[in-house]
């Protein structure tokens, strides 16, 4: 007679089985979908605004419509505030300044007359973005139609585009079902996707990401689905590598000669799956850490106070910024430089300011304030010191090329050369600074190296002996992925019969 009562192996090996099951059937639709769509976004990615498509559609400007200084749009700055970017650029055909400054929207005045920039009409958004696009298009005839203004749509879920909201879709009449997404506040173009685009996102990031704009626009909410997700892929990898090895026999077989107890897809299912275990393992680890939960990659420093630091001395907005009178600046755009210039930027490092001139996204010169007997990197190292007091500086070094944290891959833009400041504080902080403007790119903290390795590196494979040597790269994640979905595909399957059989039952 067998024993009666509770007998724990029992119900942990049932919980196992359990768990595997059914939270493999309702993942399994999951990791093939994330197969899929992750090849497709290797080739074409979320809708964005590149520097290049940015610039060729800008417009060179005209000296002598620049009227005003740009006191008058610091002058809408806080003192206090940090200045994060301020341009003289064109909009509609007309010269603006735009100011950005931390914690707020765009703001502007028009150069040619002063005046604020008034929310733009949807007239204007039209006329806005059909300039833009003939002028990246070798001034190709085209009209415009507006579609919405809107706050946020499908294609404009991004964060980076806070800032210059509300926005206004146009639609080109190019063919090729262009839309261009214009600022109702500072009047350019942020954003522009094609009817191809659109549909392979359908396939790729929107799917990838989980990413319809009913869910993003919540952001919270979306965070917590991907975390959810996340951890029930975990969960059903781990129980189904333990069930494995368990039932693995690599000397002793099973009567079949083989080393699975399993007849048929369950067990392709169970070699695959062993075979795909640490790959899937990491794959959705990586997955979770991309939204970084439960805050496990913030900073206890403020990067915010750190940049003030640098860049501020007694608040820009109090000091004039070099070439502060219009006819210096008519005078810039007229020298002969030998790019037409586009765009105006100005940098701050100790309360002393530089320009940038653009003339295209590779076409940049760099000017410091006349009668400035500092240079920039004297300047740049006068100022280090100062992101974060009390702290030594351990090393710094200079970049001409890329390396294992500083990378250009996935089409991000990160300019050589860059010089790598490493801080002994508490949290080990690393700064990289844009030699050619000493503005600060980034702040790596130990726990955001750690982040490269566990994101980057685990999910999308982005070690230098890989990215470095493309197709390798391609071919190894596109491997990876098939064999990801192949047993994905076995699980789906076996799902199904699961499911007939107990229908049936």
């Amino acid at each position: 007679m067998k024993p009666v009562g509770f007998r724990p192996t029992m119900s942990l090996r049932r919980l196992l089985y359990l768990s595997h099951r059914w939270l493999g059937i309702g993942m399994c639709g999951f990791l093939a979908m994330w197969c899929v769509s992750g090849v497709v976004m290797m080739y074409v990615g979320f809708p964005e605004l590149t520097r290049d498509e940015y610039y060729d559609g800008l417009e060179p400007l005209a000296a002598d419509r620049v009227n005003v200084a740009p006191e008058g749009p610091l002058g809408l700055a806080d003192a206090d505030g940090l200045i994060e970017q301020l341009l003289l650029t064109s909009s509609a055909g007309r010269p603006v300044y735009l100011l950005k400054v931390e914690g707020d929207s765009w703001r502007g005045t028009y150069a040619d007359t002063g005046a604020s920039i008034a929310p733009l009409t949807a007239e204007a958004a039209v006329v806005a973005a059909v300039d833009f696009h003939r002028a990246g298009h070798s001034n190709e005839t085209v009209t415009g139609r507006h579609l919405e203004r809107l706050h946020m749509d499908q294609w404009s879920v991004s964060d980076g585009l806070h800032p210059y909201r509300p926005l206004h879709r146009v639609s080109i009449e190019d063919g090729m079902g262009t839309e261009l997404y214009v600022s109702s506040l500072t009047g350019q173009v942020v954003r522009d996707t094609r009817r191809s685009e659109r549909i392979w996102n359908w396939l790729g990031s929107n799917l990838h990401w989980i990413y319809p704009v009913q869910l993003r626009e919540h952001r919270g909410a979306w965070e917590q689905v991907i975390i959810v997700l996340s951890l029930a892929g975990l969960v059903s990898v781990i129980t189904g590598a333990i069930i494995g090895l368990t039932r693995l026999r690599l000397r002793r077989r099973y009567r079949n000669g083989s080393c699975s107890p399993y007849q048929g897809m369950t067990r392709y299912h169970h070699i695959l799956g062993l075979l795909a275990s640490v790959f899937l393992l990491t794959f959705l680890l990586s997955g979770l850490m991309s939204v970084g939960p439960w805050d496990v990659f913030e900073s206890s420093s403020s990067f915010s106070e750190q940049r003030q630091r640098y860049e501020q001395q007694d608040g820009i907005s109090r000091s004039a910024p070099a070439y502060s009178r219009g006819e210096d600046i008519r005078e810039l755009i007229r020298q002969d430089a030998g790019i037409p210039v586009k765009e105006i930027a100005w940098h701050w490092i100790g309360g002393r300011s530089h320009v940038s001139l653009y003339g295209s996204a590779h076409e940049v010169q760099h000017l410091l304030a006349p009668g400035e007997t500092e240079s920039l990197e004297q300047r740049i190292h006068g100022r280090i010191g100062n992101l974060i007091p009390g702290s030594s500086i351990r090393d710094w070094q200079q970049l001409d090329s890329y390396d294992l944290y500083y990378y250009s891959h996935h089409d991000r833009h990160r300019p050589l050369p860059a010089l790598r400041v490493e801080f002994d504080d508490p949290e080990a902080t690393w700064f990289h600074i844009d030699l050619s403007t000493g503005q600060i790119l980034e702040r790596l903290t130990d726990r955001r190296r750690l982040e490269r390795w566990i994101f980057k590196g685990l999910h999308t494979l982005d070690f230098t002996l890989l990215i470095n040597s493309r197709p390798a790269w391609d071919l190894v994640m596109i491997s990876l992925c098939s064999g990801v979905f192949v047993f994905s595909v076995t699980s789906v399957v076996i799902a199904v019969q699961y499911l007939r059989r107990k229908a049936r039952s």
